[in-house]
């Protein structure tokens, strides 16, 4: 069971909840509890005043209450009549500002999609609205009803009937979303198991375009374990439920003989409701709505049955070397259900094939290997299939075309703070994201805030607010960020989660925020903004790998499925024949090769962890959030029992506190939470202080006008912008009512003066275009023209050489070859070439052009005959730039190994002798007289130029070795 984050007291407890006040609640009002929309408007604003009013509210059925312009939503935990109608839809649309109604999620969607309408230039139009909350305060159903009303609001124009199919393929987009990220927990019965960020597009006619979808974080863990009394994905019930009369064809038994369902016997029970069937054809209708092909809503449903049936896979062995303990039957069908040999897949869960030294070795896994083998698959098949499903769904409802004119409104549902019992990696991650947003959210609130006035001169008296940076550093920081500390273990071949626990210790242990254990326990505290958790390092490394076995991925591409090759990097050309074809020996040499190509792709790929993977995420979610106008929807769970008309008070002043809500209180009732800037005022406002027909100045002294017209008090003019309360926004547009033909007015001269300079602009791009297109064809003709004249004469020049001239070349070539090297290269072509002939080469040839030497013998860069491997493992103890040359075993001439970049990445170039007896980089044109020159240039001069360093530092011998001596050249 989850805990409580936070483990400061409240006096909230004490609350006589439902008795009248003694203190002023409103504007010059002495109103009862419940009765303030807007809880800035409490002059006497403490932690208590606070929750009365959420309590009474709450109490009365009210769940949303404003906080200046955040919005506050408590789970009622049962419907409410009328809440969601299409009434309410049409009452919450075009607000003038947000005190024209009682708050509603409604109307934070209707402000986002007014700014973005109104807004002056699209640089300044993106929105986006954060949902947080604890599990199961109701995130998931908050962001699909803002969603929703933001699709009903665009609906209101003229749209065509490709634009409305559009519209309901992202309605659609909730049950499927759902059906595969989502699962019954104990504190949520449709917990969101990823976290999501939607964003709707729109085009310059506020028209959505389409919608894109990122998946963050899926717990695919819970596919094959899940807490007592929860449930698995919800995917796999409505799977069973619509299966029902098909069981035979995707070979399925009785759901409680399936391993990864059977730990929850009333969900089993509850598949063959009425609710689970309905849900599935819904779901199905989702599949076909959105635009899936037949043939891969098929394939998904067998990679689904394959998943279970792998799950029921067992293993005997113990620590001896694992085998199947399954009947053959039950591996067939896993075999059947992917589409792969039954052997090969029997084989790759119980062993792994390793190359050492070019020769492939069979390492045998004991039981609790092949165990974690096979649940490794089940896990990425679902991940992958998860994450193919949101690629296809974008690419089915992304924009149909590129186009860089567009605004957007973002939608984040992201997983809840968590900390429970045990808390491990995955927690650490959620827990991350988590404290980036709260670090938003102070940076949009308060230190912006702060910045802003001082930025404008504006005046505000000193305001306190907690900040998170110190604790984001520690975590994501570089080389000793913790994650960081983790991904470097990771690297490390036999890196352990106990050392990489110490490296926790020695660098993060000073740190405020970090607490190391008493004892060798193997976990660390970090005193998060929402309290301290305690993290079990055991299973870090291996979840921030998240590897599966090279077989298994070849096996899978094996796969005579078109879908399942491609979630695992084959190719359509690639993929397995027919199981009934083809003799055992033939399945073989295919396993073998797709072995061979999977090690081949892995050593080309550079592989993020899954801890670097999302750190880059949610910093590509950061910048995109912090390029928007933000919304903020605070999510409150009222009691740990999902019951209706139970408030808990100790519960929700822990999520006020550790969300910011009590000092958001504080700071959006002393600061200025609008600030539009002079034009964008004086655009929207000139009409309450000056003609219609007027275009007044975007200056300090014309807003002056405009607000002292309105009658506005306590608003500050800064350089550049307009300080107002989040009050005035309703008053000035209670100022603009009596002005419905100006604003007509303004709106058609609006769209004159649009229209005009749209024409103006084709006009002068035109005449622009025509001046390139004669440029660019005068350029085509001079250029053909200076050809023609050289390849004249050019053959002039050919007419006048000599019938013999190229022979007579290669002759001269021929006779500066060294007649040694001659000999040497004439018997390699017969024979091959071996390391003794290579070190003949070089003593015969190579030495006595000082190839490698010095004036004290050998330099200290040239190693002699030396593998790759042993380059790699020299270079890799030393700084990027680092270099060494070898003898090449497989031909006559040498490789250059160069350190390139952090993180291990090292490149081997081939150094070519060429006849006349002058020295190449293959790939280059530079030709070098000697080997050392070669060397010495690109000291200073990059071999490639997008390498980030030249050659820096020479390799030296590792300590007490001598390559050289070993190579048999001393």
């Amino acid at each position: 069971m989850p805990k409580s984050p936070d483990s400061r007291k409240t006096s909230s407890e004490s609350l006589n909840i439902g008795a009248p006040t003694n203190f002023k609640r409103g504007i010059g009002d002495q109103s009862q509890p419940g009765q303030t929309n807007n809880l800035t408007d409490l002059e006497n604003l403490t932690e208590d005043t606070l929750l009365l009013e959420l309590t009474v509210r709450y109490k009365d059925d009210v769940i949303y209450t404003y906080v200046g312009d955040i919005l506050c939503a408590i789970n009622p935990f049962k419907t409410i009549p009328d809440l969601y109608s299409n009434a309410k839809a049409k009452l919450y649309s075009g607000l003038t500002s947000l005190a024209d109604h009682p708050p509603h999620i409604f109307a934070s969607a209707d402000a986002a999609f007014t700014n973005m309408v109104s807004a002056s230039s699209a640089a300044n139009a993106n929105q986006v609205c954060v949902i947080s909350g604890e599990s199961g305060a109701g995130k998931t159903e908050s962001a699909k009803l803002f969603i929703k009303h933001i699709i009903s609001l665009s609906n209101k124009t003229v749209r065509s009937g490709d634009e409305k199919a559009l519209e309901d393929k992202i309605v659609d987009l909730n049950p499927l979303m759902e059906g595969f990220g989502n699962a019954q927990t104990l504190m949520n019965d449709n917990s969101s198991r990823f976290g999501k960020f939607i964003e709707l597009r729109f085009n310059s006619e506020r028209t959505i375009t389409g919608a894109i979808v990122r998946e963050y974080l899926l717990e695919k863990s819970r596919v094959i374990q899940q807490t007592e009394g929860e449930q698995n994905f919800h995917v796999f019930y409505l799977f069973f439920a619509g299966m029902a009369a098909h069981k035979e064809d995707f070979g399925l038994a009785d759901p409680m003989e399936h391993r990864i369902l059977n730990n929850n016997e009333q969900a089993v029970d509850n598949i063959e409701s009425k609710k689970i069937k309905d849900m599935w054809e819904e779901f199905v209708g989702c599949f076909k709505e959105v635009g899936f092909e037949a043939e891969d809503i098929q394939t998904i449903y067998h990679m689904l049955a394959g998943i279970c049936h792998l799950g029921d896979v067992e293993f005997g062995g113990n620590q001896d070397p694992a085998y199947v303990v399954s009947t053959e039957d039950v591996l067939r069908k896993v075999a059947d259900q992917f589409g792969v040999d039954i052997e090969a897949l029997q084989n790759a869960l119980v062993s792994l094939t390793m190359t050492t030294r070019g020769e492939s070795v069979t390492k045998q896994y004991n039981q609790i290997e092949a165990e974690d083998c096979r649940d490794a698959l089940a896990k990425t098949v679902y991940n992958r299939m998860f994450s193919w499903i949101v690629k296809s769904c974008n690419s089915l409802l992304g924009p149909k075309t590129k186009s860089f004119d567009y605004t957007t409104i973002g939608i984040l549902d992201i997983f809840g703070f968590e900390v429970f019992d045990e808390n491990s990696f995955e927690q650490l991650l959620i827990n991350l994201a988590n404290e980036q947003l709260q670090y938003f959210f102070n940076n949009h609130i308060f230190s912006l805030e702060l910045a802003e006035y001082a930025k404008e001169g504006i005046e505000a008296s000193a305001i306190e607010f907690s900040d998170n940076q110190d604790l984001l550093n520690m975590l994501l920081g570089k080389p000793i960020g913790l994650l960081a500390l983790c991904d470097e273990e990771a690297r490390v071949p036999r890196g352990t989660d106990k050392s990489m626990l110490e490296k926790f210790h020695h660098n993060l242990e000073s740190r405020e925020s970090y607490t190391r254990p008493k004892g060798d326990a193997d976990n660390f505290t970090i005193a998060h903004y929402a309290g301290k958790v305690t993290y079990n390092s055991i299973g870090f490394l291996d979840k921030n790998r998240d590897t599966v076995a090279i077989d298994l991925i070849a096996v899978m591409r094996l796969s005579t499925r078109a879908l399942v090759v491609d979630l695992f990097g084959g190719s359509a050309d690639k993929k397995g024949k027919s199981r009934k074809g083809g003799g055992r020996n033939d399945r073989k040499k295919e396993l073998r090769q797709s072995v061979k190509r999977v090690k081949k792709d892995m050593d080309k790929e550079n592989r993020l962890t899954v801890g670097a993977s999302f750190k880059f995420s949610l910093a590509e979610l950061m910048e995109e959030m912090n390029r928007a106008q933000p919304h903020f929807i605070r999510c409150i769970k009222p009691n740990l029992e999902k019951k209706p008309d139970l408030f808990k008070l100790e519960m929700v002043t822990k999520q006020l506190r550790y969300t910011g809500m009590l000092e958001t209180t504080r700071i959006r009732k002393e600061g200025y939470s609008h600030r539009p800037v002079f034009k964008d005022f004086i655009d929207r406002f000139k009409a309450i202080a000056f003609p219609l027909n007027s275009n007044p100045a975007a200056n300090a002294q014309n807003c002056i006008a405009i607000l002292s017209r309105a009658k506005l008090e306590d608003w500050q003019v800064g350089k550049t912008k307009v300080f107002l309360r989040y009050y005035h926004m309703g008053q000035l547009g209670e100022a603009l009512r009596p002005y419905p033909t100006a604003a007509a007015q303004i709106q058609a001269a609006v769209r004159y003066f649009t229209a005009k300079s749209t024409f103006n602009a084709l006009k002068e791009q035109k005449a622009k275009q025509d001046a390139a297109i004669n440029k660019f064809f005068t350029a085509i003709t001079k250029g053909i023209n200076a050809k023609v004249a050289v390849l004249e004469v050019l053959a002039e020049e050919d007419a006048m050489r000599p019938p013999n001239f190229f022979e007579e070349k290669k002759k001269q070539v021929k006779i500066q070859q060294d007649p040694t090297m001659k000999k040497m290269q004439k018997q390699a072509n017969k024979k091959g070439i071996s390391r003794a002939q290579s070190v003949k080469w070089f003593k015969e040839v190579e030495m006595k052009k000082g190839a490698g030497q010095d004036d004290d013998g050998f330099e200290i860069w040239f190693h002699g005959i030396i593998t790759r491997n042993e380059a790699n493992d020299l270079l890799l103890t030393k700084e990027p730039g680092a270099f060494l040359v070898r003898v090449s075993e497989s031909r006559f001439g040498y490789s250059l190994s160069h350190y390139v970049t952090e993180g291990g990445r090292i490149k081997h170039y081939m150094l070519d002798v060429l006849p006349d007896g002058q020295y190449q980089v293959v790939g280059n044109k530079k030709l070098f007289p000697s080997l050392n020159e070669l060397v010495r240039y690109h000291r200073t001069h990059k071999i490639v130029a997008t390498d980030p360093v030249p050659l820096i530092e020479p390799c030296g011998q590792a300590d007490g070795e001598d390559n050289l001596q070993q190579s048999g050249l001393r």
